[in-house]
């Protein structure tokens, strides 16, 4: 019925060029390359669980209000509110969404591979399609009538094409950004009474563009997410099976020539979606004159941080006081249009015991929309709080912060509250364990280094090496080859080699966080700042995963030309050392996945099956390490009862009779 043409013509041809200049970039840093990236929770997902959604037919309508904004879950969209599994619900790909949590829409399909129908024409890719809404009747409290257009229905929601902002001053490029070929698409659906067939109409679509294009408008300076508001005018939809859908068309990236380069692209994060009568909304008129929803909520926009200066985990022998941080960094934002009073409070737990807290008292927070994300430092930067000086084993702090409205009703609870794990195990990671994009080296010179610098606090004893690799297309990577190398430190850049593991080539694993280990023939000992990273051979890409939200530049560089290079990329190769004994653990490689667990998210019952290998035996552990139940088998089928689980993220250990392990994720509603 209409289309998003906010842009105006320079806008477009800006837009147009700076995705030249962008995909020219590549090519002009030469040396070094960020490409699309695969999503490992949707491959273990899709290997894990051959379960699909109901179809239309089988799912029940549901009443309005229709509210979603992808707060407290990662994974599937909620098959409560969605139908289809194509999307991928997450935390940290979107820059500064209206609260945290997003869902992305990009070249992937619900296997995590890329669409085989893709190429560089731009053409359909993910769907994100709701339940059977009911827009004929309002439910209230006292008494259903019907809905008419009189009681202006309003359609809501934030976007944002992936590919780029402004963090700390400095430009940066969070995911793949999709060009002026490609678009997002909304389109409205209706079932006629009687009939079985769903009409569906456009609605609105955008073409790809930069973000930097909101950036740059001075009458709406905090806008890294742009509202979108529909007034629903079609009687057609005044039924008992509306319905709602989202479509993006994506075309691949050129090759360059270079093997094992070409991954996920032209993504489009979407937010905060919200159907409903006028009477529940609120609206203010923006600067430029566009009518703005807002609502009485206080919300987290991004993870919060670990409590460590330079790294997101660490060995718990390393672990000193001197390793920890003065303060928190939250980013926190009020989505009224009214001064919100507010509270704060952080925990942090060990073993469900509380170590330490700290709070605040009444806080009074200004709009996002007049002011940004709250810079008060009270909350934004609250001082971290940590009484133990030592450890003495393997441990994870629990730490739980909670920003709520006090002076009245919260219009979401979810995004009130963000965890962070604490992790100290046996490795070192700068990384947060998510990949936003895959990196290159090129080997033109057959010269192909990374190194990343680590400071033992003590002598300890190196014995292995993880790595987190990007899926790319048709798997080229997988013929890469490539070597482990310890390097000893020369005043500030890697210097003799102490250790090298070669002939090695990507593997993938189908556990959590989908890590692979790479163990050493001897365990190494080291002492003070050493440097591990990899040594390519050829040049087909390793194309390993990089984190874009933590950014370790001045802990890592590369060689491609005989000298040691910073990187131009803000972010973190996700590579780990490990030091001591080895363990099977989450993210060691015991087998071929062969497991899987159904259905995951689960209410009631959980089968788990392997038809290759009995299971001899099966547990399962919460998030922070507690197990909560076990179960002996040797059979290919078991069933467990999880109903009376408290909701959340739980850990499947899974014993093979071939004495193989396998550690798996479920999500418990």
């Amino acid at each position: 019925m209409n289309t998003f043409h906010n842009l105006s013509r320079k806008h477009v041809i800006c837009t147009l060029l700076l995705t030249i200049v962008l995909n020219l970039s590549y090519v002009a840093h030469a040396q070094e390359y960020l490409t699309g990236i695969g999503n490992p929770q949707l491959l273990q997902k899709a290997q894990q669980q051959k379960d699909v959604f109901k179809s239309n037919s089988e799912n029940k309508p549901i009443p309005l209000p229709f509210f979603e904004d992808f707060s407290n879950y990662i994974g599937d969209p909620s098959e409560k509110h969605f139908i289809d599994k194509q999307a991928f619900v997450n935390n940290t790909f979107a820059l500064f969404p209206p609260s945290i949590g997003v869902v992305t829409l990009d070249a992937l399909n619900d296997s995590a591979k890329i669409y085989p129908h893709l190429n560089a024409t731009s053409k359909g890719a993910d769907t994100l399609t709701s339940c059977y809404i009911r827009m004929d009747s309002l439910f209230l409290a006292d008494t259903i009538r019907s809905i008419t257009l009189e009681d202006s229905l309003y359609f809501c929601f934030y976007f944002q094409p992936g590919g780029g902002g402004i963090v700390d001053g400095n430009t940066t490029y969070l995911g793949s950004q999709p060009n002026i070929n490609d678009s997002l698409v909304l389109e409205f659906g209706y079932t006629p009474a009687g009939d079985t067939v769903v009409i569906w109409d456009h609605i609105w679509s955008t073409p790809g563009f930069s973000i930097q294009t909101w950036l740059s408008d001075t009458l709406t300076p905090h806008q890294y997410f742009k509202q979108i508001l529909i007034l629903i005018t079609n009687k057609n939809y005044l039924c008992d099976k509306f319905q709602f859908r989202f479509r993006n068309y994506a075309s691949l990236e050129p090759q360059q020539g270079i093997s094992g380069w070409e991954g996920n692209v032209d993504q489009w994060h979407i937010d905060y979606i919200r159907l409903d009568v006028k009477r529940n909304y609120q609206f203010i008129l923006q600067p430029n004159g566009d009518p703005y929803a807002v609502s009485n909520d206080l919300a987290f926009v991004s993870p919060t941080t670990s409590f460590l200066k330079n790294y997101q985990a660490m060995p718990w022998q390393q672990f000193q006081t001197a390793d920890m941080k003065s303060n928190f960094t939250n980013q926190l934002t009020n989505l009224s249009d009214d001064i919100l009073t507010s509270t704060y409070k952080y925990s942090i737990t060990r073993h469900e015991n509380e170590v330490s807290n700290h709070s605040t008292g009444a806080i009074d927070i200004n709009p996002y929309i007049t002011d940004g994300i709250q810079n008060k430092q009270e909350q934004a930067f609250p001082p971290i709080i940590f009484p133990i000086g030592s450890l003495t084993d393997t441990t994870t702090f629990k730490i739980t912060h909670v920003f709520q409205y006090t002076a009245g009703d919260d219009f979401c609870v979810a995004n009130d509250t963000c965890v962070f794990e604490q992790k100290f195990s046996d490795y070192y990671a700068y990384d947060d364990g998510t990949a936003e994009y895959g990196y290159c080296l090129n080997n033109t010179f057959n010269i192909a280094k990374l190194a990343m610098k680590f400071s033992l606090r003590k002598p300890d004893e190196l014995s292995a090496v993880r790595m987190w690799f990007n899926r790319t297309k048709n798997s080229e990577n997988e013929e890469a080859t490539f070597s482990i190398v310890v390097w000893k430190d020369n005043n500030g850049v890697p210097g003799d080699t102490l250790y090298s593991l070669a002939e090695l080539k990507p593997k993938f694993s189908d556990q959590f966080l989908d890590f692979v280990e790479y163990r050493f023939d001897k365990k190494l000992p080291v002492d003070k700042n050493i440097w591990v990273g990899f040594e390519q051979k050829g040049n087909v890409q390793l194309n390993i995963g990089f984190d874009q939200n933590t950014d370790s530049r001045e802990f890592f560089k590369f060689n491609t030309r005989g000298i040691w290079e910073t990187s131009a990329f803000k972010g973190t190769p996700m590579l780990r050392p490990v030091f001591g004994e080895l363990k099977n653990s989450n993210t060691q490689i015991t087998s071929t996945s062969t497991t899987t667990i159904r259905p995951n998210p689960a209410n009631h019952e959980l089968r788990i099956s392997n038809y290759e290998f009995q299971i001899t035996k099966v547990e399962i552990f919460t998030i922070t390490g507690m197990k909560v139940d076990e179960k002996v088998g040797f059979s290919n089928d078991l069933i467990m009862n999880v109903a009376n689980y408290p909701s959340g993220i739980y850990f499947i250990k899974v014993y093979k009779k071939n004495s193989a392990v396998e550690t798996l994720k479920l999500i418990k509603n």
